[in-house]
């Protein structure tokens, strides 16, 4: 089996997994925050589907968060993430969700179809892990992604919920 392929699997539980931290978290509670120092759920949600549909284009697949403008700033360099910010409105729980599950087959197909000669094409830019390979990229991505799963189980607790489910 391909490494491709193994990420692609992660990629599969990360949709799990999202789908399951969200689960009984009511809109008016997603903008609920720890501190003001911390993220709220909403901002987080929709910063990792802004960041599945900004790489939809490496898997040929080229699709756009409609929201696309209250995550990305690009002013900023790559990856060019905008913080949050209270004045802006971010979208419900309920239309990040479902923009996430829009993608998320296709997203997991198109990764999984990656040929290994693909996978280690040198990308112009890098990676916190200092990778530049396509593979080293979705790699980091699925890091990026678990971490964040893990920030909104965090927060979900602190919002009176049970765990979250692996199931």
């Amino acid at each position: 089996m391909s490494y491709i392929k193994i990420l692609a699997e992660q990629f599969a539980l990360h949709t799990r997994l999202f789908n399951n931290v969200l689960e009984d978290v009511e809109d008016l509670l997603g903008d609920k925050r720890v501190t003001d120092h911390v993220n709220h759920l909403q901002w987080i949600a929709g910063h990792l589907t802004n960041a599945r549909y900004n790489y939809t284009s490496m898997i040929g697949l080229n699709k756009t968060f409609p929201y696309k403008e209250l995550y990305m700033d690009p002013t900023k360099p790559p990856p060019g993430n905008r913080e949050i910010d209270g004045s802006l409105k971010y979208p419900s729980l309920t239309e990040i969700s479902t923009l996430w599950n829009a993608l998320a087959a296709d997203f997991v197909d198109g990764v999984s179809k990656l040929s290994d000669a693909q996978v280690l094409t040198e990308l112009p830019f890098g990676t916190p892990i200092g990778d530049k390979s396509m593979l080293g990229f979705f790699g980091f991505l699925s890091s990026h992604e678990v971490y964040h799963i893990g920030q909104m189980s965090l927060i979900r607790k602190y919002l009176g919920l049970p765990a979250m489910s692996y199931k």
